[in-house]
């Protein structure tokens, strides 16, 4: 039988249902246009059925077209405006080529719902067991997602349900990632903009350690618009407990620039949290009117611990915070043009002697600074500053508050003496005040005067600087040098010179030594004599340093050495460093590390470090070599995601653990917020990690 062609074009409209055989009137809203090899319409249901290859095109008020279905059999109902698919088909709008088993759309309302669907859109694949459909949203239920263009893919995700909004953003909920068929890891919740936009970046740390046992570590970041960036930390230590934390960074151009980040754990069999807290602010106040060329800023930093080994145990990566000690401090600063003022309150706690608790080591509740930028007087000779301080103060050892101050006056003129001679003589003045406590039943006025001299010659290999310093402390609350004293009131005279040669800029030889010259130091030539500091710099060709520095006491010897020798770039490099120090002279520190790619695996990359010490050199046989830091770190790049592997080894902790990063949160350019809280915050994280 000869193969039938059957056309029709429908009106989309709400309109109620139209005399028989006839179909409503256009009214240039919307309309579908639909072929097939075979078709018949039953005026009484007004059902259309159409049979081999149907296709069925709506076109706009502007006649362009806005979607198309290709199916074997579809059936479309005009009175209810519902298209019905039985079998497999396929629908192409504007968000790309959807696939599905069957479904059912009502294209005058524009929704629907697709069984078994697959999208393919912004180098994503979609797919889910039930999709349902509304203008310019689609929902995923028990969904599936990936990156990958392989059959199958090298990874996916398995979510209870998918959002997707194209052109906007998709969200996924209740996510357990798969490589290949293997399930790896679960998180909550996955987000991402699609045409601009910060995703909701996501990234896991598994591994394990013998502290904490097996842990889980995940971070989701988002930014909430162009100012605001926050983090969420979610983690599972199989000996511990679970973590909680997060990071907020807030930042107004020459406003205000601000830090906050936390975390908390109970651990398992305790009964009290372990917490830290770290981060600060610095915001420009308003003036008091627009003509005032005063500046207003206030600022603040704090590092609080609830004990001293909470960063160590949970931070490792961090070489600041894991510094055993907690302090905050908040000031508010007024800058004009020629003065800083500046008043603060500060604490300091440092780990005491029991190792588990701290001990107040510093408190000052209030202090002032003051500072007056360089200035003249008259037609007077010199160049006059001033900088002072006053403060209520409690330091280590001392129990009670002690108010005290001191300022000091500095006169200097530079004089050239010769071409390339010029000598920088300043005379100063300083004086300390305390005032009378309970401990202390006087006002303790203490005055102290200088001088200093330097004489430079400055020639284009460098430079030779010879120095003369005299600083003189008088009796507490009278005029006179402190003879009584035991340094008979000289608490500096000394002759000093610093040699700096650089005959090329990529080689540089420093070398400077002082010379004691008070009559209460007594002793031998040797003993006054300070430590010679050597150092030579060279860097032969590019990515190659050459560094080294020796310090040597006469009567002494040689009071430590230390070289590095570094060589490559940043993925590709070999470093080598080697010190010595008197107070262990058998021992010597060596410190390798080296970064490459791996040479029968291109893909792979790697970063080792190895510190230990050479012990008791002393006779044939009786040396040891002793790690206390071994490290490896390994990147791989897969076809949709990135990985690190992090192996370490040090003195109470022996670690393992790996990073996954979806390809997908990679953002399209360089965050400028995240890379200047890096720089400000958190200097010692590498270029795209969002914890520590």
């Amino acid at each position: 039988m000869k193969k039938a062609k059957f056309i029709l074009t429908l009106v989309l409209l709400y309109a109620s249902a139209a005399r028989a055989y006839e179909l409503p009137l256009s009214t240039g809203v919307h309309r579908v246009v639909f072929s097939s090899d075979q078709g018949d319409f039953n005026e009484n249901t007004r059902v259309i059925n159409l049979q081999g290859n149907v296709q069925l095109d709506e076109l706009g008020p502007d006649e362009k077209l806005t979607k198309t279905i290709k199916a074997r059999r579809l059936t479309v109902n005009s009175s209810s405006n519902t298209i019905y698919a039985p079998e497999d088909f396929v629908l192409n709008d504007a968000s790309g080529t959807i696939y599905g088993k069957s479904g059912v759309f009502d294209y005058a309302a524009n929704t629907g719902y697709i069984n078994d669907g697959r999208l393919a859109y912004a180098g994503f694949f979609f797919s889910g067991k039930r999709v349902e459909l509304s203008p310019g949203r689609y929902v995923y239920k028990k969904a599936r997602l990936t990156s990958c263009d392989e059959t199958p893919p090298h990874f996916k995700i398995r979510a209870s349900r998918i959002y997707l909004v194209p052109g906007k953003y998709f969200l996924t909920y209740n996510n357990l990632f798969y490589l290949g068929r293997v399930p790896i890891f679960y998180f909550p919740v996955l987000y991402k903009p699609l045409g601009g936009g910060t995703p909701f970046v996501s990234s896991f740390h598994f591994g394990h350690d013998n502290r904490s046992g097996y842990f889980a570590k995940s971070t989701y970041a988002y930014k909430f618009n162009p100012e605001t960036r926050g983090k969420l930390y979610l983690d599972y230590f199989s000996k511990k407990s679970f973590g909680t934390g997060g990071e907020v960074d807030y930042q107004k151009k020459e406003k205000t620039n601000a830090n906050l980040s936390m975390y908390r754990i109970r651990e398992s069999g305790t009964s009290h949290d372990r917490w830290g807290m770290n981060g600060g602010y610095w915001h420009s106040l308003n003036r008091f009117n627009e003509s005032d060329p005063v500046s207003y800023y206030s600022q603040s930093s704090f590092r609080l611990l609830s004990d001293p080994e909470f960063n160590n145990d949970y931070f490792r990566a961090n070489p600041f915070a894991v510094s055993p000690d907690k302090q905050a401090s908040l000031a508010f600063t007024r800058g004009s043009n020629t003065t800083v003022t500046r008043v603060s309150a500060a604490t300091k706690y440092e780990r005491s002697s029991d190792l588990v608790s701290f001990d107040k080591s510093y408190e000052s509740a209030p202090r002032l600074d003051f500072q007056k930028l360089p200035f003249t007087i008259g037609k007077i000779p010199g160049l006059h500053s001033f900088n002072g301080f006053f403060e209520n103060a409690k330091e280590a050892g001392t129990p009670y508050f002690q108010r005290k101050g001191r300022g000091a006056w500095t006169v200097s003129q530079t004089l050239p003496l010769a071409r390339s001679l010029t000598m920088l003589p300043s005379a100063s003045y300083d004086q300390s005040l305390a005032i009378a406590t309970s401990a202390v039943t006087t006002d303790q006025w203490i005055g102290r005067y200088g001088v200093n001299t330097n004489i430079r010659y400055d020639r284009l290999w460098g430079s030779l600087d010879l120095g003369y310093s005299y600083l003189a402390r008088m009796v507490v609350n009278r005029l006179g040098k402190d003879r009584t004293a035991a340094d008979k009131g000289e608490e500096l005279r000394s002759l000093s010179s610093q040699l700096f040669i650089t005959p090329v800029y990529t080689t540089y030889f420093k070398a400077g030594a002082s010379y004691d010259m008070r009559d209460g130091m007594g002793g031998s030539f040797s003993r006054r004599l300070s430590t010679m500091t050597v150092e030579f710099y060279h860097a032969p060709r590019k990515n190659l340093d050459i560094y080294l520095q020796d310090s040597y006491r006469f009567g002494d010897g040689n009071k430590s050495f230390v070289a590095q020798v570094y060589s490559g770039d940043e993925k590709n490099y070999l470093g080598v460093g080697l010190a010595h120090y008197s107070s262990q002279p058998h021992d010597y520190v060596l410190n390798q590390m080296m970064g490459f790619r791996v040479p029968w695996a291109q893909s792979w990359r790697a970063e080792g470090v190895l510190r230990y010490k050479l012990v008791r050199f002393t006779a044939p046989g009786d040396k040891s070599v002793n790690f206390f830091e071994k490290g490896l770190v390994l990147y791989k790049d897969f076809h949709d995601f990135h990985t690190s592997w992090h192996f370490m080894v040090r003195r109470g902790v022996n670690e393992f653990h790996f990073l996954v990063s979806l390809k997908m949160n990679d953002s399209n350019k360089r965050d400028p917020l995240e890379d200047s809280s890096r720089n400000y915050w958190h200097p010692w994280r590498k270029d795209g990690e969002l914890r520590d």
